[in-house]
């Protein structure tokens, strides 16, 4: 069964990390594997459900669009069940397309958060500039 080969391979993994104290205590992480894959299965379900409620809401708002469209600015759309089902599905693919970028926008900020920390210029950092004016003032301010 390759899901026991993978579970055997992050318990394996996870073992190796924690430093020996951990385990002397008679912790078994097979015990807490079954938790973990609980906890992401729950949490799996409820990201994908959220995410397909708010599908059904784009679907619709995209469909009743053309009617809203009709009877508050006069536009001459067109109101057949083609037209609806176009209107809503090209609503759906835009928020697929958003939710693919949102998706992608999260994973790079995770893998250049390093180097996005080191090039940053925070408050708490002082440039050298600064530090040299800061010492002159000082020198100045003993010397009188």
């Amino acid at each position: 069964m390759p899901l026991s080969g993978l579970i055997d391979f992050v318990v394996s993994l996870i073992s190796s990390v924690l430093p020996e104290q951990f385990m002397g205590f008679g912790v078994d992480l097979y015990s807490f594997m079954p938790v973990v894959v609980f906890v992401i299965f729950v949490y799996l379900i409820y990201k994908s459900l959220k995410i397909a409620f708010h599908g059904m809401l784009v679907f619709v708002a995209g469909a009743v669009f053309p009617i809203f469209a009709n009877n508050f600015f006069g536009t001459s759309m067109a109101i057949g069940i083609e037209s609806l089902i176009s209107y809503g599905l090209f609503a759906l693919v835009l928020y697929i397309g958003y939710i693919f970028m949102g998706t992608i926008t999260k994973v790079l900020k995770v893998i250049t958060w390093p180097l996005r920390k080191m090039f940053s210029k925070s408050k708490d950092v002082v440039t050298r500039d600064e530090l040299d004016s800061e010492i002159e003032e000082r020198i100045k301010e003993e010397d009188r």
